[in-house]
């Protein structure tokens, strides 16, 4: 049975069903007002979504599902019920009990669509919780001065919070109590007592029966644990309608973590809840009372629980890094009880995701995954099935699948906003090409293509040639000035052009580094910076496999240098013009020296390996060479040339080799190689004034090429990646 692609679409539905679960049941605890109050939450929502996209259009898209879902958190973040042991419910407007009770979540969910969702949208990302947000504008700040006219206490910090639940001190005195009471069955006689149990606040804060807790505190009820973890797990009569009952809230949480479970941010959810926990335990530690007890108020408190599984995990609102969403988590939880406890908030908890949603841009770098070479990591299969393409909703998936810990989604985003430093740091140019990124974004975007190293488009190419090369288009080499063979004196491989090339260019002054590939352990190779003759001659050599490169030229731009050569195949040649692009307005003295290599496919360095093992018998770290000719794969160990047909390395081969198109690196000053020349021979294509310069300084045999051989492989690969993206659905 084949798998459905997880679209953003299908996201939203899911977590309706979820929330519409929630929503149902809580008929059970607060009767026909809790369904009323979602209904009401969700056609603001939907109605305020439609008007804005006729009036927004591209700008503001219509999304019902999101705007529904946006409804429903609105209305299960809303507070109903009557404790029995609360004094002021009828000065709180929003527990009245008449139409204030359905006009602030209106009002909420209106703002919130309009003002957090939508016009927050337009700056590219969200930065806060729409709900959470909308929810302190309207009832903590904006309706403030006007509910204080009308009533003794606030929405968000009735006054019997710090009376009822003093969380610093556990304990209520006789005295305390004595006024409960006396308001509860109007002053009618109450045994005396010096202290009220903890237990007994909330059994009188959240239980239907406000009796119970008055036993508790006669000791009538000896062991109240049961009817606490009743209230508390079970059913609370007043709070969040999507708090009411902790274990519901749970098991669909978890059931629609399973489900999404590559695109929740689960682990923000469990650093809140374990946290939590542990700082309820210092609580208890400074101010004293049972521990247990304080613990089950701090988790699960209506407003705790449901904002963990539901409104924590914000994708749009919330890091992308694994770290960062630990540090979420635990910073939240630290918040929340600080604001409940020093405060008496006891709501706070939408506070403080506020405040966290703020630190997001800063949590986003901490814990980036760091690029890797390729490992086991499951390669996906499957088509980009999207059919509508969507905002990113920041999941963070695409970090997740990434063969080689990019991070796609902060690349897209330092693509938009043209950051140099950012694309390099994040090695912006290291992608496999495995597509994994593209199936599994829910947004349909087609993340691949926001590498440095992906294919131009037409009107990237034609900027590019106009903006560094010079000469005549050809359809199948690219524009150059000249095409010729050639050998130089140094011994290198293919007549050494490339290692004289750089040579010569140091030596003249054309450039005061040099990027290249270099052996580090056996087989495998890294970018390393040359600064002079001999750390150019120890990088001698052709090494098929694919490096990160754009790094290293941001190290040498720190370092003040500016005259740079950087020797690489087409698809690091056309990431180090894009970034040269944008790096000439931070440095318009950046002079950047491009050396392409023909490149027909290249070879993860670990299943070359096992394939040089299975085919040749030897061990690729012992090589002493390899090289590809004339269709041949030919590795040297200890003097011994060993061969295979190159079309036998193909379950070797970079995926991302299999959709370009560019054998001669087109974009390069000067391309190099082997094909179209003699043996000791390099083919060299000239294609700007700077590669013509270099070229002229420098001491060649010439001699001719066979230009039809080059332009057959360049049509062979073009060709293919043609196909190679039809079939994968991405042409």
């Amino acid at each position: 049975m084949a798998k459905v692609a997880m679209t953003k679409d299908l996201l939203m539905q899911y977590t309706l069903v979820a929330l519409f679960f929630i929503a149902f049941l809580s008929y059970n605890i607060f009767g026909l007002a809790s369904l009323l109050i979602c209904l009401i939450s969700v056609g603001v929502a939907i109605g305020c979504d439609f008007l804005l996209s006729m009036v927004m259009g591209s700008k503001g898209p219509r999304n019902t599902m999101s705007a529904a879902v946006f409804g429903l958190i609105v209305a299960l973040s809303y507070s109903l019920g009557t404790p029995p042991g609360m004094m002021y419910t009828e000065l709180i407007p929003t527990l009245a009990g008449g139409l204030e009770q359905y006009l602030y979540p209106a009002l909420i969910s209106a703002v919130g669509l309009i003002v957090f969702k939508k016009l927050q949208g337009l700056a590219g990302r969200k930065f806060v919780n729409p709900a959470a947000a909308a929810k302190l504008l309207i009832l903590g700040l904006l309706f403030m001065p006007v509910m204080s006219a009308f009533y003794e206490s606030s929405a968000l910090l009735p006054q019997d919070h710090d009376t009822l639940l003093p969380l610093q001190n556990p304990m209520i005195t006789d005295e305390g109590w004595r006024a409960i009471y006396a308001w509860k069955y109007g002053g009618e006689p109450y045994p005396s007592m010096d202290t009220v149990p903890f237990a007994a606040n909330l059994l009188a804060c959240y239980s239907n029966n406000a009796s119970v807790g008055y036993y508790v505190t006669t000791g009538e009820i000896a062991d109240p644990l049961p009817a606490v973890l009743d209230v508390m797990l079970v059913g609370k009569y007043h709070g969040w309608i999507g708090g009411y009952s902790s274990i519901i809230v749970m098991l669909v949480g978890l059931a629609l973590f399973a489900v999404c479970r590559r695109y929740i941010k689960w682990r923000i959810t469990l650093a809140y809840l374990v946290a939590t926990a542990v700082f309820s335990l210092v609580m208890a530690g400074i101010y004293g009372g049972d521990p247990l007890l304080r613990t089950l108020f701090h988790l699960f408190m209506g407003s705790s629980i449901f904002m963990a599984f539901f409104m924590a995990t914000d994708p749009a609102t919330t890091p992308l890094t694994h770290l960062g969403q630990i540090i979420f988590g635990v910073g939240l939880a630290l918040l929340t009880m600080i604001i409940q406890v020093y405060m008496g908030f006891l709501g706070g908890s939408i506070l403080a995701l506020v405040i966290m949603n703020l630190t997001c841009p800063i949590l986003d770098n901490i814990g980036k995954m760091r690029p890797r070479k390729r490992d086991e990591q499951e390669i996906l299969s499957g088509q980009h099935f999207a059919t509508t393409v969507y905002d990113c909703i920041r999941c963070g998936a695409c970090m997740n699948i990434c063969v080689n810990g990019l991070s796609p989604v902060l690349i897209k985003q330092a693509r938009a906003k043209k950051d140099a430093n950012k694309l390099m740091s994040f090695h912006a140019e290291y992608c496999a090409g495995c597509g994994n990124c593209n199936v599994v974004c829910p947004a349909g975007i087609y993340l691949e293509s926001e590498t440095l190293g992906y294919n131009l488009s037409e009107e990237e190419a034609k900027e590019m040639e106009q903006q560094f090369l010079t000469g005549t288009a050809d359809e199948d080499v690219g524009v150059y000035t000249d095409i010729f063979s050639a050998k130089s004196s140094i011994d290198g491989q293919d007549g050494g052009v490339a290692t004289s090339l750089l040579v010569s260019g140091m030596e003249k002054g054309l450039f005061d580094a040099a990027i290249v590939v270099q052996r580090m352990d056996g087989y495998l190779a890294d970018a390393v910076v040359a600064e002079n003759v001999d750390e150019v001659l120890k990088a001698k050599g052709t090494k098929y496999v694919r490096v990160s490169m754009m790094a290293k030229l941001q190290d040498l731009l720190k370092k003040g240098k500016r005259k740079i050569a950087l020797v690489g195949t087409a698809c690091q040649i056309r990431a180090a013009r894009r970034l040269q692009q944008v790096l000439l307005s931070k440095y318009p003295d950046l002079e950047l020296t491009l050396i392409g290599l023909f490149c027909y496919e290249i070879f993860d360095y670990k299943k070359l390996k096992e394939e040089t093992e299975r085919l040749l018998g030897v061990n690729l770290d012992d090589a002493e060479k390899t090289q590809i000719t004339k269709g041949k794969y030919i590795v040297t160990v200890n003097g011994k040339d060993y061969t295979a047909k190159v079309k036998e390395l193909s379950e070797a081969v970079e995926k991302r080799c299999l959709g370009c198109p560019d054998f001669t690196a087109m974009y390069a000053d000067i391309s190099l190689g082997s094909v179209g020349s003699a043996d000791g021979y390099s083919t060299v294509i000239v294609r700007s004034d700077v590669g013509k310069e270099l070229v002229a300084k420098l001491d060649l045999t010439k001699g001719k090429v066979d230009e039809d051989k080059v332009k057959q492989l360049s049509v062979q690969k073009k060709d293919r990646a043609i196909q190679n993206l039809a079939e994968s659905g991405y042409w």
